[in-house]
Protein backbone atom coordinates (compact mmCIF):
# COMPACT_ATOMS: atom_id res chain seq x y z
CA UNK A 1 0.00 0.00 0.00
CA UNK A 2 1.27 3.64 -1.10
CA UNK A 3 1.54 6.24 1.09
CA UNK A 4 2.06 10.09 0.59
CA UNK A 5 3.99 12.48 2.55
CA UNK A 6 2.94 15.89 2.92
CA UNK A 7 6.30 18.68 2.35
CA UNK A 8 4.90 20.25 5.28
CA UNK A 9 5.24 17.14 7.44
CA UNK A 10 8.36 16.29 6.39
CA UNK A 11 9.81 20.01 7.33
CA UNK A 12 8.99 19.47 10.49
CA UNK A 13 10.66 16.34 10.67
CA UNK A 14 14.04 17.95 9.77
CA UNK A 15 13.34 20.55 11.48
CA UNK A 16 12.39 18.28 14.83
CA UNK A 17 15.95 16.53 14.04
CA UNK A 18 17.78 20.15 14.02
CA UNK A 19 16.36 22.47 16.11
CA UNK A 20 16.22 23.31 19.52
CA UNK A 21 13.07 25.03 21.17
CA UNK A 22 13.33 28.58 21.49
CA UNK A 23 11.74 31.54 23.75
CA UNK A 24 9.30 34.36 22.01
CA UNK A 25 9.85 38.18 22.51
CA UNK A 26 6.03 39.20 22.64
CA UNK A 27 6.67 42.50 21.20
CA UNK A 28 8.26 42.17 18.19
CA UNK A 29 7.40 38.26 17.63
CA UNK A 30 11.23 38.19 15.67
CA UNK A 31 12.88 35.83 18.47
CA UNK A 32 15.31 33.91 16.94
CA UNK A 33 15.17 35.50 13.51
CA UNK A 34 18.35 36.04 11.72
CA UNK A 35 19.62 39.78 11.68
CA UNK A 36 19.28 41.68 8.12
CA UNK A 37 20.69 45.30 6.70
CA UNK A 38 17.61 46.88 5.50
CA UNK A 39 17.86 48.39 2.41
CA UNK A 40 14.32 48.24 1.16
CA UNK A 41 10.95 49.88 1.58
CA UNK A 42 7.90 47.32 1.48
CA UNK A 43 4.36 48.01 0.99
CA UNK A 44 1.44 46.35 0.67
CA UNK A 45 -0.43 48.13 -2.16
CA UNK A 46 -4.02 46.23 -1.54
CA UNK A 47 -5.13 43.07 0.33
CA UNK A 48 -8.42 40.61 -0.44
CA UNK A 49 -9.87 38.13 1.62
CA UNK A 50 -10.29 35.12 -0.66
CA UNK A 51 -12.10 32.43 2.05
CA UNK A 52 -10.36 30.39 4.50
CA UNK A 53 -7.40 29.77 2.76
CA UNK A 54 -5.18 26.34 2.72
CA UNK A 55 -5.13 26.56 6.59
CA UNK A 56 -3.42 22.92 7.54
CA UNK A 57 -4.28 21.62 4.07
CA UNK A 58 -1.62 21.35 1.85
CA UNK A 59 -2.06 23.07 -1.26
CA UNK A 60 -0.20 25.71 -3.28
CA UNK A 61 -2.57 27.54 -4.67
CA UNK A 62 -0.79 31.08 -6.13
CA UNK A 63 -2.48 33.10 -8.97
CA UNK A 64 -2.27 33.66 -11.97
CA UNK A 65 -1.39 37.25 -13.72
CA UNK A 66 -2.45 37.79 -17.61
CA UNK A 67 -3.27 41.67 -19.24
CA UNK A 68 -3.28 43.14 -15.38
CA UNK A 69 -6.42 41.00 -14.27
CA UNK A 70 -5.46 38.46 -11.54
CA UNK A 71 -7.04 35.07 -11.73
CA UNK A 72 -6.72 33.09 -7.70
CA UNK A 73 -8.66 30.32 -6.34
CA UNK A 74 -9.06 29.57 -2.60
CA UNK A 75 -9.93 25.60 -1.66
CA UNK A 76 -12.96 26.23 -1.17
CA UNK A 77 -13.60 26.86 -4.26
CA UNK A 78 -14.08 30.27 -4.98
CA UNK A 79 -12.45 31.58 -8.01
CA UNK A 80 -12.12 35.27 -8.47
CA UNK A 81 -10.95 37.44 -11.28
CA UNK A 82 -9.03 41.09 -10.05
CA UNK A 83 -7.55 43.81 -10.97
CA UNK A 84 -3.88 44.00 -10.68
CA UNK A 85 -4.07 47.42 -10.11
CA UNK A 86 -6.22 47.63 -7.33
CA UNK A 87 -7.66 44.56 -6.55
CA UNK A 88 -11.38 45.30 -7.60
CA UNK A 89 -13.13 41.89 -8.44
CA UNK A 90 -13.95 41.56 -11.52
CA UNK A 91 -15.78 38.18 -11.10
CA UNK A 92 -16.38 35.45 -8.91
CA UNK A 93 -17.84 31.88 -9.40
CA UNK A 94 -18.04 28.69 -6.62
CA UNK A 95 -17.21 25.07 -8.35
CA UNK A 96 -18.79 22.60 -6.91
CA UNK A 97 -15.80 21.05 -5.23
CA UNK A 98 -12.95 22.03 -3.10
CA UNK A 99 -9.79 23.25 -5.63
CA UNK A 100 -6.73 21.40 -5.26
CA UNK A 101 -4.63 22.98 -7.90
CA UNK A 102 -3.43 26.64 -8.36
CA UNK A 103 -5.32 28.02 -11.86
CA UNK A 104 -3.20 28.04 -15.21
CA UNK A 105 -4.62 29.37 -18.52
CA UNK A 106 -4.26 32.07 -21.47
CA UNK A 107 -6.60 34.63 -22.51
CA UNK A 108 -9.44 32.21 -23.80
CA UNK A 109 -9.35 29.28 -21.09
CA UNK A 110 -8.75 29.13 -17.63
CA UNK A 111 -7.53 25.48 -16.50
CA UNK A 112 -7.95 24.24 -12.75
CA UNK A 113 -8.37 21.05 -10.56
CA UNK A 114 -10.48 20.02 -7.67
CA UNK A 115 -9.91 17.54 -4.88
CA UNK A 116 -12.82 14.61 -6.35
CA UNK A 117 -10.48 14.47 -9.41
CA UNK A 118 -11.61 17.03 -12.17
CA UNK A 119 -9.99 18.54 -14.27
CA UNK A 120 -12.11 21.72 -14.82
CA UNK A 121 -11.66 24.04 -18.20
CA UNK A 122 -13.50 27.79 -17.70
CA UNK A 123 -14.01 30.79 -19.93
CA UNK A 124 -11.44 33.43 -18.62
CA UNK A 125 -13.66 35.93 -19.77
CA UNK A 126 -16.29 35.57 -17.44
CA UNK A 127 -15.67 32.04 -15.20
CA UNK A 128 -18.31 30.45 -16.96
CA UNK A 129 -17.72 26.67 -17.45
CA UNK A 130 -16.89 24.86 -20.56
CA UNK A 131 -16.13 21.05 -19.84
CA UNK A 132 -15.08 19.03 -16.83
CA UNK A 133 -12.73 15.50 -17.50
CA UNK A 134 -12.62 13.31 -14.70
CA UNK A 135 -8.58 12.41 -14.11
CA UNK A 136 -7.34 9.37 -12.61
CA UNK A 137 -6.50 10.77 -9.46
CA UNK A 138 -6.08 14.76 -7.65
CA UNK A 139 -3.41 17.23 -9.18
CA UNK A 140 -2.13 19.54 -6.58
CA UNK A 141 0.30 21.88 -9.53
CA UNK A 142 -1.46 23.60 -12.15
CA UNK A 143 -2.13 22.32 -15.24
CA UNK A 144 0.56 22.98 -18.69
CA UNK A 145 -0.90 23.71 -21.87
CA UNK A 146 -0.27 24.50 -25.93
CA UNK A 147 -2.78 25.69 -28.09
CA UNK A 148 -4.53 22.12 -29.02
CA UNK A 149 -4.29 20.77 -25.08
CA UNK A 150 -4.04 20.50 -21.55
CA UNK A 151 -1.37 18.39 -20.05
CA UNK A 152 -1.56 17.57 -16.18
CA UNK A 153 0.27 15.69 -14.12
CA UNK A 154 -1.46 13.62 -10.43
CA UNK A 155 -0.44 12.49 -7.13
CA UNK A 156 -0.84 9.30 -8.67
CA UNK A 157 1.99 9.30 -10.59
CA UNK A 158 0.56 9.62 -13.96
CA UNK A 159 0.24 12.70 -16.78
CA UNK A 160 -2.12 13.27 -19.05
CA UNK A 161 -3.78 14.78 -22.01
CA UNK A 162 -6.52 16.04 -22.67
CA UNK A 163 -8.04 18.20 -25.98
CA UNK A 164 -8.44 21.81 -24.76
CA UNK A 165 -11.77 21.76 -27.28
CA UNK A 166 -13.87 19.21 -25.42
CA UNK A 167 -11.86 17.44 -22.87
CA UNK A 168 -11.54 14.19 -24.27
CA UNK A 169 -8.51 12.57 -22.65
CA UNK A 170 -5.98 11.65 -26.02
CA UNK A 171 -3.20 10.05 -23.54
CA UNK A 172 -1.94 8.65 -20.59
CA UNK A 173 1.24 7.76 -18.85
CA UNK A 174 2.12 6.08 -15.65
CA UNK A 175 4.80 5.98 -13.82
CA UNK A 176 5.49 3.59 -11.15
CA UNK A 177 5.31 4.96 -7.55
CA UNK A 178 7.07 4.29 -4.44
CA UNK A 179 5.96 2.74 -1.15
CA UNK A 180 5.92 6.13 0.37
CA UNK A 181 6.25 9.58 -1.26
CA UNK A 182 5.90 13.15 -1.11
CA UNK A 183 2.18 14.36 -1.36
CA UNK A 184 2.92 16.64 -4.32
CA UNK A 185 4.01 17.18 -8.09
CA UNK A 186 5.26 19.83 -10.53
CA UNK A 187 3.59 21.63 -13.32
CA UNK A 188 4.08 19.44 -16.74
CA UNK A 189 6.97 21.66 -18.77
CA UNK A 190 5.16 22.14 -22.11
CA UNK A 191 7.61 22.03 -25.44
CA UNK A 192 7.65 21.86 -28.86
CA UNK A 193 7.72 18.29 -29.11
CA UNK A 194 7.65 16.84 -25.23
CA UNK A 195 5.76 17.10 -22.02
CA UNK A 196 8.79 17.26 -19.62
CA UNK A 197 7.92 16.04 -15.81
CA UNK A 198 9.69 14.89 -12.81
CA UNK A 199 8.18 11.84 -10.80
CA UNK A 200 8.68 10.34 -7.40
CA UNK A 201 10.90 7.94 -8.69
CA UNK A 202 13.46 10.42 -9.03
CA UNK A 203 13.67 10.71 -12.46
CA UNK A 204 12.63 13.36 -15.19
CA UNK A 205 11.52 12.05 -18.14
CA UNK A 206 10.29 13.64 -21.57
CA UNK A 207 7.17 12.12 -22.90
CA UNK A 208 6.29 12.23 -26.79
CA UNK A 209 3.48 15.27 -26.66
CA UNK A 210 1.09 13.53 -29.38
CA UNK A 211 1.57 10.02 -27.98
CA UNK A 212 2.76 10.13 -24.56
CA UNK A 213 5.33 7.92 -24.93
CA UNK A 214 8.58 8.38 -23.04
CA UNK A 215 11.48 9.40 -25.20
CA UNK A 216 14.06 10.01 -22.93
CA UNK A 217 14.97 10.15 -18.88
CA UNK A 218 17.32 11.43 -16.49
CA UNK A 219 17.99 10.53 -13.25
CA UNK A 220 18.33 12.99 -10.54
CA UNK A 221 18.49 10.81 -7.34
CA UNK A 222 18.50 6.77 -6.64
CA UNK A 223 16.78 5.52 -3.47
CA UNK A 224 19.23 4.57 -0.63
CA UNK A 225 19.04 4.10 3.09
CA UNK A 226 16.93 1.22 5.28
CA UNK A 227 13.70 3.49 5.92
CA UNK A 228 11.15 4.55 3.29
CA UNK A 229 12.00 7.92 4.99
CA UNK A 230 15.62 7.82 4.07
CA UNK A 231 14.96 6.41 0.54
CA UNK A 232 12.43 9.19 -0.75
CA UNK A 233 13.92 10.88 -3.78
CA UNK A 234 10.55 12.82 -5.19
CA UNK A 235 10.81 15.07 -7.94
CA UNK A 236 7.79 17.98 -6.09
CA UNK A 237 8.85 20.79 -7.50
CA UNK A 238 7.92 22.16 -11.66
CA UNK A 239 11.04 21.83 -13.99
CA UNK A 240 12.44 25.15 -15.09
CA UNK A 241 13.27 26.12 -18.80
CA UNK A 242 15.23 28.84 -19.42
CA UNK A 243 16.18 28.94 -23.29
CA UNK A 244 16.48 25.55 -24.32
CA UNK A 245 17.61 24.14 -21.00
CA UNK A 246 15.74 22.65 -18.73
CA UNK A 247 16.46 22.42 -15.34
CA UNK A 248 15.41 20.24 -12.50
CA UNK A 249 15.98 19.29 -8.69
CA UNK A 250 14.81 16.29 -6.56
CA UNK A 251 14.65 15.48 -2.83
CA UNK A 252 17.61 13.63 -1.60
CA UNK A 253 19.45 13.91 -5.19
CA UNK A 254 20.64 16.97 -7.30
CA UNK A 255 20.08 19.98 -9.38
CA UNK A 256 20.48 19.41 -12.68
CA UNK A 257 20.72 20.99 -16.17
CA UNK A 258 19.42 19.08 -18.89
CA UNK A 259 19.21 19.75 -22.49
CA UNK A 260 16.40 19.32 -25.05
CA UNK A 261 17.04 15.98 -25.74
CA UNK A 262 18.19 14.52 -22.67
CA UNK A 263 21.66 15.19 -22.18
CA UNK A 264 22.67 16.26 -18.74
CA UNK A 265 25.04 19.42 -19.31
CA UNK A 266 26.09 19.71 -15.45
CA UNK A 267 24.52 18.20 -12.36
CA UNK A 268 25.36 19.54 -8.70
CA UNK A 269 24.09 18.15 -4.84
CA UNK A 270 21.15 19.77 -3.73
CA UNK A 271 17.92 18.10 -2.24
CA UNK A 272 14.79 20.49 -1.86
CA UNK A 273 10.92 19.95 -3.04
CA UNK A 274 10.49 23.02 -4.12
CA UNK A 275 11.06 24.40 -7.63
CA UNK A 276 14.17 25.98 -8.75
CA UNK A 277 13.82 29.84 -9.51
CA UNK A 278 16.06 31.84 -12.12
CA UNK A 279 17.63 35.18 -12.18
CA UNK A 280 20.89 37.86 -12.86
CA UNK A 281 22.42 34.39 -14.47
CA UNK A 282 21.96 32.18 -11.44
CA UNK A 283 19.44 29.47 -10.36
CA UNK A 284 17.82 29.62 -6.54
CA UNK A 285 16.96 26.55 -4.56
CA UNK A 286 15.28 26.13 -0.90
CA UNK A 287 17.44 23.07 0.09
CA UNK A 288 15.17 20.88 2.54
CA UNK A 289 17.08 22.13 6.05
CA UNK A 290 16.02 25.62 4.55
CA UNK A 291 19.44 26.89 3.21
CA UNK A 292 19.00 29.09 0.18
CA UNK A 293 21.89 28.66 -2.12
CA UNK A 294 22.63 29.69 -5.23
CA UNK A 295 23.99 28.12 -8.42
CA UNK A 296 25.73 29.38 -11.68
CA UNK A 297 23.33 28.53 -14.58
CA UNK A 298 26.33 27.96 -16.63
CA UNK A 299 28.37 25.30 -14.84
CA UNK A 300 26.37 24.62 -11.65
CA UNK A 301 29.28 25.98 -9.10
CA UNK A 302 28.23 27.37 -6.20
CA UNK A 303 27.73 31.33 -5.97
CA UNK A 304 26.49 31.57 -2.27
CA UNK A 305 24.73 30.20 0.58
CA UNK A 306 22.26 31.80 3.31
CA UNK A 307 21.73 29.60 5.97
CA UNK A 308 20.55 32.66 8.38
CA UNK A 309 16.96 31.05 7.47
CA UNK A 310 17.04 27.30 8.54
CA UNK A 311 15.18 28.18 11.28
CA UNK A 312 11.94 29.55 9.55
CA UNK A 313 11.16 26.59 6.94
CA UNK A 314 11.23 28.79 3.88
CA UNK A 315 9.46 27.82 0.79
CA UNK A 316 9.86 28.72 -2.77
CA UNK A 317 12.04 31.15 -3.69
CA UNK A 318 11.14 34.16 -6.23
CA UNK A 319 13.03 36.65 -7.94
CA UNK A 320 11.79 39.77 -8.11
CA UNK A 321 13.75 42.71 -9.34
CA UNK A 322 17.28 42.81 -7.77
CA UNK A 323 16.19 40.92 -5.17
CA UNK A 324 15.19 36.78 -4.02
CA UNK A 325 12.50 36.53 -2.13
CA UNK A 326 11.40 33.81 0.81
CA UNK A 327 8.49 33.15 2.42
CA UNK A 328 8.09 31.53 5.49
CA UNK A 329 5.80 29.38 7.49
CA UNK A 330 5.03 31.64 10.29
CA UNK A 331 3.82 34.24 7.62
CA UNK A 332 7.27 36.58 7.44
CA UNK A 333 8.74 37.51 3.64
CA UNK A 334 12.42 38.09 3.87
CA UNK A 335 14.17 39.76 1.04
CA UNK A 336 17.57 38.75 -0.18
CA UNK A 337 20.17 40.51 -2.22
CA UNK A 338 20.25 38.49 -5.86
CA UNK A 339 24.04 39.17 -5.76
CA UNK A 340 25.46 37.80 -2.80
CA UNK A 341 22.42 36.50 -0.69
CA UNK A 342 22.59 39.19 2.17
CA UNK A 343 19.37 39.84 4.18
CA UNK A 344 18.23 43.06 3.03
CA UNK A 345 14.29 43.31 4.38
CA UNK A 346 11.87 41.79 6.27
CA UNK A 347 8.17 42.04 6.85
CA UNK A 348 5.66 40.33 8.75
CA UNK A 349 2.64 39.83 6.71
CA UNK A 350 0.09 38.71 9.55
CA UNK A 351 -0.55 39.61 13.22
CA UNK A 352 2.30 39.00 15.50
CA UNK A 353 2.46 35.56 16.56
CA UNK A 354 0.97 34.74 20.18
CA UNK A 355 2.27 32.17 22.32
CA UNK A 356 0.93 28.44 22.25
CA UNK A 357 1.34 26.13 24.58
CA UNK A 358 1.94 22.50 22.96
CA UNK A 359 1.16 19.01 25.34
CA UNK A 360 3.93 17.15 25.48
CA UNK A 361 6.94 19.53 24.56
CA UNK A 362 10.21 17.68 24.28
CA UNK A 363 13.96 19.10 24.05
CA UNK A 364 15.01 19.04 20.27
CA UNK A 365 11.11 19.63 19.04
CA UNK A 366 11.55 23.54 16.81
CA UNK A 367 7.64 24.62 18.41
CA UNK A 368 8.04 27.49 16.88
CA UNK A 369 7.86 26.08 13.40
CA UNK A 370 5.57 23.77 14.15
CA UNK A 371 3.72 26.51 15.08
CA UNK A 372 3.80 28.34 11.87
CA UNK A 373 2.83 25.51 9.24
CA UNK A 374 -1.18 27.24 9.47
CA UNK A 375 -0.39 31.00 10.15
CA UNK A 376 2.01 31.77 7.40
CA UNK A 377 2.58 31.40 3.42
CA UNK A 378 2.65 28.48 1.91
CA UNK A 379 2.25 29.45 -1.80
CA UNK A 380 4.72 30.34 -3.94
CA UNK A 381 5.30 34.37 -4.47
CA UNK A 382 4.47 35.34 -8.12
CA UNK A 383 6.11 38.76 -9.21
CA UNK A 384 4.19 40.77 -11.80
CA UNK A 385 5.21 44.32 -13.16
CA UNK A 386 2.93 45.99 -10.24
CA UNK A 387 4.24 44.16 -7.80
CA UNK A 388 4.81 40.72 -5.90
CA UNK A 389 1.16 39.31 -5.08
CA UNK A 390 1.57 36.73 -2.41
CA UNK A 391 -1.53 34.14 -0.85
CA UNK A 392 -1.34 33.70 2.60
CA UNK A 393 -2.46 30.28 4.16
CA UNK A 394 -5.51 32.35 5.92
CA UNK A 395 -6.59 32.87 2.50
CA UNK A 396 -5.87 37.06 2.15
CA UNK A 397 -4.35 37.62 -1.59
CA UNK A 398 -1.54 40.78 -1.36
CA UNK A 399 0.26 42.65 -3.80
CA UNK A 400 2.96 44.20 -2.28
CA UNK A 401 5.40 47.33 -3.28
CA UNK A 402 9.05 46.69 -2.63
CA UNK A 403 11.85 49.25 -3.94
CA UNK A 404 15.57 50.22 -2.38
CA UNK A 405 15.41 52.43 0.42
Amino acid sequence: MRSLLLPVVLSVLLAACASQPENETADTGESGLPDYNDQTDIDIKWREKLGEGPQKAYTRLYPLVMNSVVYAADPSGALTAMSLEDGDKIWSVTLDAKVSSAVSGDRDQLFVATLDGYLHCLKAEDGEEIWRSRMSSEAVAPAGFDRGRVFVQTVDGRVAAFERSNGRQAWSYENAMPVLSVRGTGTPLVMDQFVVAGFATGKVLALDKTLGIPRWEVRLATPDGRSELERLVDIDGSPALDGSVIYAASYHGKLAAITPNGQTRWEEEGSTYTSPALGLGNIYLTLDDGTIQAYDQNSGAKVWTQKGLRGQLPGQVTAYGNWLLAADREGYLHVMSQVDGELVGRVLLRPKPLHISYPNQTEGTNWRALRGIDMGIRSPMVATPEGVLIFTNAGELLLLDIEAD
